[in-house]
């Protein structure tokens, strides 16, 4: 298979951009049901201790955190891709790298992004085989 085609520069955007997409849908998720809990909780007649606030306030701005310095760039990197653009492979394979930790979709993107960046153009194509 030969990685240097552009086409799989497309496939690798689209995939940043589906799957940080997800992330983000899944953050807000979060976000909806914790409020659910919480304002479940405090239906109870007992007021809500204001050290479990702050704990679930700083999980979810880490959380939102996170999202701002790997979901949100991935989506630009992913547009960047499919657009064809010079300067997105080298994010992309940063950020490839990085999620080789998620498993196992981001170790599977990862690879495919690590095989894509080092991929070397397959000379052979262009030249006939002589026989002396």
């Amino acid at each position: 298979m030969n990685f240097t085609e552009p086409s799989h520069k497309k496939i690798l955007g689209i995939l940043f951009i589906v799957f940080s997409a997800l992330g983000l849908l899944g953050l807000v998720f979060y976000d909806f049901f914790m409020d659910f809990v919480l304002n479940l909780a405090a239906m109870d007649n007992e007021p809500m201790p204001t050290e479990m606030m702050w704990i679930f306030d700083l999980i979810d701005s880490l959380l939102w955190a996170i999202a701002i310095l790997f979901l949100i760039p991935k989506i630009v990197i992913g547009f960047a891709l499919i657009n064809g653009r010079k300067w997105a492979m080298m994010p992309a394979l940063v950020y490839g790298i990085i999620g080789l930790l998620s498993f196992p979709v981001g170790t599977l993107i990862g690879i495919y992004c690590i095989l894509i960046y080092t991929a070397k153009p397959n000379t052979e194509e262009g030249f006939e085989r002589r026989d002396n």
